[in-house]
């Protein structure tokens, strides 16, 4: 007995899985997204067996391994970076959904939110980029549940990071504004206390935070269409537009969206904010 335990008879060992070729891999991927949405990890069918519900993750983990190991020589790439998009897609909808047994799929897999979408888009970057493309990374971004350890301007910056190019930064602002006057258009026919009104709203203020990231007009210019779009106070669409240049921008540029809200929106900003500006101006003028 003792012979048979110091020799590792008895133990458990781990589970190979066969490799599969990549167009193979790409159905088992597809047939579980479309599980996962339609709950069978969660709730009693008789797709996925009771056994397997909990092993989710496993399946994740592996999906990814293989498929941001595919290189851009490979036949297959394009594909392996559609579902490395869909997987975040799934992960991300799991954050608002209840399809896994975790209420943040990433942690579970072992990837944060915005390193998977940077995975993503670096991969993307190497294909063909149209507008289409750019949609799809922009909703990755501004359409999407998000885990509790990622915020949406963490996902702009990855977005701002990787899309450089003048081009496709102005695809960006073309299809962010598109989006805002459509969303606008949809907000209004809306009733008072329709469901759909704050993700409707919630997504218009999304869009115009990464439109004001990008823009290629003056400060002043696209402060104006800011403040346009937002439907929140005005103090508080300043905090947050501050926020954003504090990120993404220049501390002179602070200082002169933080006068623009004083002196053309008429704000009466927080004291936080007073307390900063301050700050700010001392440090600029003993530069």
């Amino acid at each position: 007995m003792i012979e048979s335990i110091v020799n590792g008879e008895g133990k458990k060992k781990a589970v190979k899985h066969e490799e599969v070729p990549l167009p193979t891999l790409f159905e088992q991927i597809k047939n579980f997204i479309d599980h996962a949405y339609q709950g069978y990890y969660v709730a009693p069918n008789r797709v996925v067996p009771k056994n397997e519900r909990s092993k989710w993750r496993f399946k994740v983990k592996r999906y990814l391994k293989t498929l941001l190991a595919v290189t851009p020589d490979n036949p297959h790439y394009s594909n392996a970076v559609l579902y490395i998009k869909e997987l975040y897609k799934m992960l991300s909808y799991g954050c608002g959904h209840y399809i896994f047994s975790s209420e943040n799929p990433f942690a579970s897999v072992g990837i944060a939110q915005e390193e998977l979408y940077d995975q993503y888009l670096v991969r993307q970057m190497q294909l063909e980029i149209n507008e289409e493309t750019i949609r799809e990374m922009v909703n990755a971004a501004t359409h999407c549940y998000l885990s509790n350890e990622c915020l949406h301007i963490m996902l702009y910056g990855v977005l701002n990071f990787h899309i450089q190019e003048l081009k496709y930064r102005d695809m960006v602002i073309s299809y962010g504004q598109k989006f805002i006057q459509s969303q606008k258009q949809f907000i209004s026919s809306l009733r008072r206390y329709d469901d759909r009104l704050y993700e409707a709203t919630s997504l218009l203020e999304e869009m115009n935070d990464l439109v004001f990231i990008f823009h290629d007009c003056s400060l002043e210019e696209a402060l104006q269409y800011y403040f346009k779009n937002e439907s929140k106070d005005k103090e508080i669409a300043l905090y947050k537009v501050l926020m954003l240049i504090y990120y993404f921008f220049s501390k002179e540029e602070w200082v002169d969206a933080y006068e623009y809200g004083i002196n053309k929106q008429h704000i009466e900003p927080r004291q936080s904010l007073q307390d900063k500006y301050k700050n700010f101006k001392d440090e600029i003028m003993e530069e």
